[in-house]
């Protein structure tokens, strides 16, 4: 009796263990990144360096192999991430990609024209993953900016973003539209 008893219960809990490691499988994700615009923030600061606005902008994101983030150290001179590339300006050199636009008198929203072409909101994000498997990896990605008064945005004028990112592959991401803000007066 002892000896059917101890099989059932053997058996329960294998069956247990399977029904459990079955639910633990890891999510299927493409290995291009994809990213959901989440929120956009802004508060007005004013301290020793000026007045300006602290904008953060969050985006979840799901990638299927986990290869989200650069360290300074990737971008060597010889690594797909250098500055420079072939005498030109690298498109690859930054990860996280933010165009702002302004909402002109017609309504609509238009790219913001830089004085200087090579100057940018482009950014470098650090490595998501905490170990350099291959795996599965989702999570929000938070970039705050920091605007000074009048430049480039003045007082009363709705801007939002378009956000981008790639992950090492240079696999780029979709494209998300940020909700619009207006500039405190």
């Amino acid at each position: 009796m002892n000896l059917l008893r101890t099989l059932r219960m053997g058996a329960l809990l294998l069956l247990t263990g399977l029904t459990v490691s079955s639910c633990l499988e890891p999510p299927e994700y493409p290995e291009t990144p994809t990213i959901d615009f989440e929120r956009i923030t802004s508060q007005r600061i004013s301290d020793a360096s000026g007045t300006y606005d602290k904008v953060t902008i969050t985006v979840s994101f799901r990638d299927g192999d986990g290869d989200l983030g650069l360290n300074e150290a990737d971008k060597t001179d010889d690594s797909p991430w250098a500055r420079i590339k072939n005498g030109l300006p690298n498109p690859y050199y930054n990860n996280y990609y933010l165009t702002p636009s302004i909402r002109n008198a017609q309504g609509d929203f238009v790219e913001l024209e830089l004085p200087d072409p090579s100057f940018n909101y482009n950014s470098t994000y650090p490595p998501l993953a905490t170990d350099d498997r291959e795996a599965p990896l989702r999570g929000e990605l938070n970039f705050t900016y920091d605007f000074y008064v009048g430049s480039p945005f003045t007082p009363g004028q709705t801007v939002r973003f378009n956000v981008s990112i790639f992950d090492r592959a240079l696999n780029q991401s979709n494209t998300v539209t940020t909700d619009p803000i207006t500039i405190p007066r």
